[in-house]
């Protein structure tokens, strides 16, 4: 029994003595109200017009049981979500389990140009330099007005984090490390027009990287680049994985299905996507150190 049947018991609560027609629930909602009723018949099911209706036979039994499901109901609003969820659920996992704020490290070379509305900051530069790392709050009431005039990369494993070394140019330039899928929060924050001239994205060659870069794209339009190393068709044949292909097909197939017309215009990464369907392989990033090796 879970959320679901929480959910209905509520609703019957509410309704009470009326009844609920089975239509108007989910079909959880209606599997686990089936298994409540002819386990404690506390719940009767009844025809009602074309189809059935719910409605509480024992209030008492109902009561006690959505006590023990969802001990507390009424939470004031300042209280954290995985707290609520303990609260309704018993579990921090049950229920609404995303946070307000999301949290990235972020690392800067050769001291690119920050400023916090119309001043310039030395913060991410210095705690880059000071600590080998800075961190930044997205998605509450903080960094609203932060940007730079300089670009901003977006790696997806730490190694590409830990050294810059890759990195194609010397330039002054921002890294910020994401683990797996973009999360919303980083790309409505980078969507803001002002907040950088430039965002490339360096994911694997898998289907969870092409699909993170056409969720950025769809916002961030021509400021986005989906960053294609030096010999990649190279790597690509001798370093290629067809594990990792099979793995990611199902987000390959939803790149390809969603990508818009920006694409038509992206020759060398419709080369790319071509080269792995043909070969059935991916490639991850950490190959870009091998460059030497062919």
């Amino acid at each position: 029994m879970s959320q679901p049947l929480i959910a209905a018991l509520k609703r019957l609560m509410n309704a009470h003595p009326e009844a609920i027609a089975a239509s108007t629930m989910t079909t959880a909602q209606k599997r686990q109200l089936d298994e409540f009723c002819r386990k404690t018949h506390s719940v009767r099911m009844t025809p009602s017009g074309r189809g059935v209706a719910y409605r509480i036979e024992d209030l008492a039994v109902v009561t006690v049981t959505l006590q023990q499901l969802s001990p507390h109901q009424d939470l004031p609003l300042s209280i954290p979500p995985r707290a609520a969820n303990i609260a309704s659920t018993r579990s921090s996992k049950q229920g609404r389990i995303t946070h307000d704020v999301t949290h990235v490290f972020i690392k800067t070379q050769a001291q690119p140009n920050w400023f916090d509305g119309d001043r310039p900051t030395e913060q991410l530069q210095r705690a880059s330099e000071e600590f080998g790392v800075a961190a930044l709050e997205i998605g509450g009431d903080k960094n609203h007005s932060l940007y730079s005039e300089h670009p901003i990369w977006l790696v997806e494993n730490q190694d590409l984090f830990d050294r810059l070394d890759w990195l194609p140019t010397s330039e002054p330039t921002s890294v910020i490390w994401y683990r797996g899928q973009l999360h919303n929060k980083l790309i409505d924050w980078l969507a803001a027009p002002q907040r950088s001239p430039f965002i490339y994205l360096f994911a694997d060659y898998d289907g969870v990287g092409l699909n993170n870069y056409r969720r950025l794209k769809e916002r961030l339009g021509e400021r986005a680049t989906f960053w294609l190393m030096p010999n990649w068709r190279a790597l690509l044949t001798r370093y290629g994985q067809n594990k990792l292909w099979i793995d990611t097909a199902r987000e390959f197939e939803s790149f390809e299905r969603n990508a818009g017309q920006w694409l038509e215009q992206e020759n060398e990464l419709k080369a790319l996507v071509q080269a792995m369907k043909r070969q059935g392989l991916a490639l991850e990033q950490e190959v870009v150190w091998l460059n030497s090796a062919l």
